[in-house]
């Protein structure tokens, strides 16, 4: 509207800011994981940027989503690759990731027993982040830190689970789906799918890391056949293409 505005009463259009390469969002990537903020490998972050520039690059509309974040790395990477005026919403209990369930395969029960009994290894030396009482600041401290304003570059932290936070009600372009076991997973695809917007790209990363994602996922691209795999490297690409 204001582009329209703009044009009808003789004022120029500020151009957009030119979309990110593929060399700026390594140099991103290599930052993240030198400050030691992602639990993402290097080329999990890679598909998210590979997926997000492809997404920008078709101009699909919608808004950028993350379920499960952790300490923010791949937050970090999706604020600064997203169109700034696109909202980010980011879906995280904050604390303690929930227990796997019955759909769970023994690798899921063995990981959430590591982390319940207080086993589980931090990035650099540094507490695990599931044991971190202040979470949700740690993570908006890293956001900020980045560079990154909540405000003016539209990026909301949603703390909850998922089945009582997760109800998206515009249309989605990118979400990445990090939440590793069956139940979380089914949730992410239950919510977040019907309003991906068509091209639009979803992100599974625990698909190749957990049997539980792994089934959740493909108990869901077996019976819609809007979605097709895009690629597969690790982590599970997903678009939309009816």
């Amino acid at each position: 509207m204001k582009k329209m505005l703009a044009r009808l009463f003789g004022q120029p259009v500020a151009a957009a800011p030119p979309i990110p390469t593929m060399a700026e969002a390594e140099a991103m990537i290599a930052r993240i994981r030198g400050d030691n903020l992602s639990y993402c490998g290097k080329p999990k972050l890679e598909n998210i940027a590979e997926a997000v520039l492809a997404v920008r690059k078709a101009d699909v509309s919608g808004g950028y989503l993350e379920a499960g974040v952790a300490l923010g790395g791949s937050a970090i990477l999706l604020g600064k690759i997203k169109p700034k005026d696109v909202p980010l919403a980011l879906y995280d209990v904050f604390g303690m990731i929930p227990a796997p369930g019955e759909n769970d395969g023994e690798d899921a029960h063995k990981r959430y027993e590591e982390i319940r009994s207080g086993q589980s290894a931090g990035l650099g030396g540094k507490t695990y982040y599931g044991y971190v009482d202040n979470l949700l600041e740690v993570v908006k401290r890293n956001l900020q830190d980045a560079e990154l304003d909540l405000g003016a570059d539209h990026i909301e932290c949603v703390p909850g689970l998922f089945e009582d936070m997760l109800h998206p009600a515009v249309p989605i372009a990118f979400a990445h789906v990090d939440c590793d076991w069956f139940d979380s997973v089914k949730v992410c695809i239950d919510r977040i799918t019907p309003r991906l917007s068509k091209g639009g790209i979803i992100i599974f990363d625990d698909y190749s890391s957990y049997s539980g994602c792994r089934r959740a996922v493909d108990q869901w691209l077996e019976r819609d056949d809007r979605f097709e795999k895009l690629f597969h490297r690790r982590s599970l690409a997903v678009k939309r293409v009816r």
